[in-house]
C-alpha cells in the first residue's frame, strides 16, 4: 500500500482544538470509478470497534480545509472515532464539487458513488471501525452528495448529515416543458457549464426557488434505485441557514418532504419547535420516542458551518471560508444525535 502521510500544522492556521492533526492519503483503496483522493486520520489512541465518519468537502474544498476548520479533526481525537475524507479534483470538476447531479456518479455502482463506497469498505477492511457505526456528512455539494450516499446505500449507514445540501434527485425539469433545463443539460459537455442544469433545477445560485415536489415522489427517487430498502432508513441530521445565498433555504423543506415520505411512522415531537441558541430545532421519532430526523435553521446563517471557536474544547476556526463562527457547534450536536457522545 502507497501511504503518503500529510502532517497540517494547526498553529499556523489558528487556534485548533487540536495541537497536531495527520491525515493519510491511501491511493490502493480500489478501482476508484470516479477518481477521487481518499484521507484517513485515525485517533492517536485506537480502540476496537470505532465508529467511522465520512466527511464530504463542499466545493473549492479540500481534505485538509475540511477537517480542521469545521472542528471535525479534534472530535475524532476527543471521542475515537476514524474521520474518513474523500477528496474531489478540478480535473474533474472545474469547482471541485462531488457530481451529486450526474446520473453517471449519483447511482448506484457508478463512478463518485462507487469511489467513496470503496474507501468506506476499504477502511472497514483495514481499520478496527464497527460496520455498524458509519455515519457521513457533508457541506453544500458535499451535503447533496453526503444525500448521494444515503440514497444510494441506505442499509450502509447509521447516520447522516447534510448541511446548506440538496435533496436526491433534483436535477429533473421543473416543469413538464422546461426546454431552459434541456439546453442546459444538452450543454455538459462544457467545463463552463458542468452542472448547470442542476443549479437550475435545485435552486443553487439561480435565483429560482427549488421546485415544491409532492413528498411520494421525492420518496419514490430514493426507493427506485436505492441498492436495498432497509427496514430502518439512517437518522438524519439537516441543516440550512436563511441568510444563506449558495442554496435555497427552501431547500430544507424539500429533504423534509423526500426522507418523512419514506418513514411514514415518524412525527414532530415535540410538536412544538425548540429554541436553542437563536436557532429553530425539530425532531421527528418513532412512536418509542428513538429520534431519527432532525432539522435546525439558522436564521443568520450563510453558506457555511457553524462552528464555535470560542468553546471549550474550541469547534473550528472562525475565520476560516464556509465556517461561520457563533454560539452552535454543529458538528458536535451531529454527533450528538448520532449517538457518539458518551
Amino acid at each position: 500500500m502507497r501511504v503518503f502521510a500529510k502532517t497540517l500544522l494547526g498553529a499556523l492556521l489558528g487556534a485548533l482544538p487540536a495541537p497536531l492533526v495527520a491525515l493519510e492519503e491511501i491511493t490502493d483503496f480500489g478501482s476508484n470509478p470516479g477518481q477521487l483522493q481518499m484521507f484517513l486520520q485515525r485517533p492517536s489512541e485506537t480502540l476496537d470497534e470505532m465508529p467511522l465518519v465520512v466527511a464530504l468537502h463542499g466545493c473549492t474544498m479540500s481534505a485538509d480545509r475540511f477537517d480542521n476548520e469545521t472542528g471535525l479533526a479534534a472530535l475524532a481525537e476527543e471521542l475515537g472515532f476514524v474521520l474518513l475524507l474523500p477528496q474531489q479534483s478540478d480535473d474533474n470538476q472545474p469547482r471541485k464539487c462531488f457530481r451529486w447531479y450526474d446520473e453517471d456518479h449519483n447511482r448506484p455502482g457508478l463512478g463518485e458513488s462507487a469511489s467513496i463506497l470503496q474507501m468506506i469498505d476499504h477502511a472497514l477492511a483495514h481499520e478496527a471501525i464497527d460496520p455498524d457505526r458509519v455515519e457521513i456528512m457533508g457541506l453544500s455539494a458535499g451535503g447533496a452528495m453526503t444525500a448521494v450516499m444515503l440514497a444510494n446505500y441506505p442499509s450502509r449507514f447509521d447516520g447522516g448529515a447534510i448541511i446548506a445540501g440538496l435533496p436526491f434527485d433534483c436535477n429533473r425539469p421543473r416543469g413538464t416543458f422546461d426546454g431552459w433545463w434541456s439546453v442546459l443539460r444538452g450543454l455538459r459537455w462544457s467545463s463552463l457549464f458542468d452542472g448547470a442544469d442542476a443549479a437550475y433545477a435545485c435552486g443553487v445560485k439561480s435565483g429560482l426557488a427549488p421546485v415544491d415536489r409532492d413528498p411520494a415522489d421525492w420518496a419514490r427517487y430514493i426507493t427506485d434505485i436505492a441498492q436495498d430498502v432497509p427496514e430502518t432508513w439512517p437518522r438524519l441530521s439537516i441543516w440550512q441557514g436563511a441568510a444563506d445565498e449558495t442554496v435555497e433555504p427552501q431547500n430544507l423543506r424539500e429533504l423534509v418532504d423526500q426522507w418523512t415520505a419514506l418513514q411514514p411512522d415518524l412525527v414532530q415531537i415535540p410538536e412544538t419547535d425548540e429554541t436553542v441558541s437563536g436557532a429553530t430545532r425539530k425532531v421527528w421519532r418513532l412512536h418509542s420516542g428513538e429520534p431519527r430526523l432532525e432539522t435546525w435553521e439558522l436564521p443568520d446563517l450563510p453558506h457555511a458551518v457553524p462552528v464555535n471557536a470560542q468553546a471549550t474544547p474550541a469547534c473550528g476556526i472562525a475565520e476560516a471560508d464556509y465556517m461561520s463562527n457563533g454560539t452552535i457547534c454543529a458538528v458536535r450536536r451531529i454527533v450528538d444525535f448520532w449517538g457518539l457522545l458518551p
